[in-house]
């Protein structure tokens, strides 16, 4: 009896070990954080905000590495491949769900492969209209669109941006079609818009906040479900009737699949409480992000809930990726 009393303990001792194997000691090296994009955009920048206070934290350098290419699918494939040991993350944007919809393959299975760690920030999209636009409401916007289907002109930052989908989206919604123009950056597509070659055009709201403080674009309305913090006198989409018309830009942070669950909860834990530190979340929030903390589980149902919305408005719309 004493002997399977040892045993029984022994195996409780050597399960509450395994189960927090590299924990009690990690991290004790470097941590990479891959960005899929390019340096100094918004997803470059919160990464570089996020991991300098990781390496303060850790007392480990963290190390940011751009991996670029194909809307952001080869840095995901880079981590989708990596150890799950925690010393390798990914700070994406939301292409990681819109990803799935447009591409017919992926080299990685998105939910599988990937543990959903924070969401660290988010910022809704908007539509805008030139200022001396005959349209001056959204309701006049849309009758217009009624009126002349297919003939009024919408902008983007490109083909199967959450911008585009946005429209798509909205012509859905509200049983309209809209001429779509897609430009190489949100910036082109609202000087396409101030220049009067587009009628109107969805855009982040930050990047189009400096143009219409100056009076040279109108907002129409903001695509979140609550006003939003940066731009607060603009009503929402469902504030004025057109229910459900909800896109946003997030961050967001993630670890390969099968990363050991303590490990995920301590990074997630971290991240979650720099997000608000003093001094970090003015800093988020004047890249254009609005700070958010949803993790783990949360996070991971969110992605799931927005690939499978993604790929109806991508069905319907018949979008497809360049």
């Amino acid at each position: 009896m004493k002997l399977i009393l040892s045993l029984i303990l022994v195996s409780i001792s050597f399960f509450s070990q395994a189960q927090t194997v590299g924990v009690g000691n990690y991290p004790n090296r470097p941590i990479k954080i891959i960005v899929p994009f390019a340096a100094g955009g918004v997803t470059d920048v919160l990464a570089r905000i996020v991991g300098n206070e990781m390496s303060k934290d850790f007392a480990q350098p963290v190390i940011v590495e751009n991996v670029t290419g194909v809307s952001g699918v080869i840095g995901s494939q880079q981590l989708a491949k990596s150890v799950p040991d925690g010393y390798t993350l990914m700070i994406n944007s939301n292409v990681h769900t819109i990803n799935p919809a447009l591409r017919k393959t992926l080299p990685y299975d998105t939910i599988k492969d990937f543990t959903p760690l924070v969401l660290l920030g988010n910022a809704p999209n908007m539509l805008i209209v030139n200022a001396d636009a005959p349209a001056k409401t959204l309701s006049e916007y849309i009758a217009l669109a009624k009126q002349k289907p297919g003939e009024i002109t919408y902008a983007t930052a490109g083909v199967g941006t959450s911008l585009h989908i946005a429209g798509a989206q909205f012509s859905q919604i509200t049983g309209t079609s809209f001429n779509h123009i897609p430009y190489a950056a949100s910036n082109q597509s609202i000087q396409a818009v101030v220049a009067g070659h587009t009628f109107s055009s969805w855009s982040a709201v930050n990047s189009a906040l400096p143009f219409i403080k100056d009076g040279r674009v109108r907002a129409l309305a903001v695509a979140s479900e609550v006003r939003t913090t940066f731009a607060p006198d603009i009503p929402t989409f469902n504030e004025l009737g057109v229910k459900g018309m909800k896109s946003e830009t997030w961050l967001g942070a993630f670890a390969p699949g099968n990363t050991p669950p303590a490990i995920s909860i301590k990074l997630a834990n971290e991240m979650k409480q720099i997000l608000f530190r003093t001094g970090i979340k003015e800093k988020i929030l004047s890249i254009g992000a609005d700070p958010n903390g949803l993790e783990l589980d949360k996070f991971a149902a969110l992605i799931k809930e927005e690939i499978d919305m993604y790929r109806q408005i991508v069905t319907l719309g018949g979008i497809k990726a360049e």
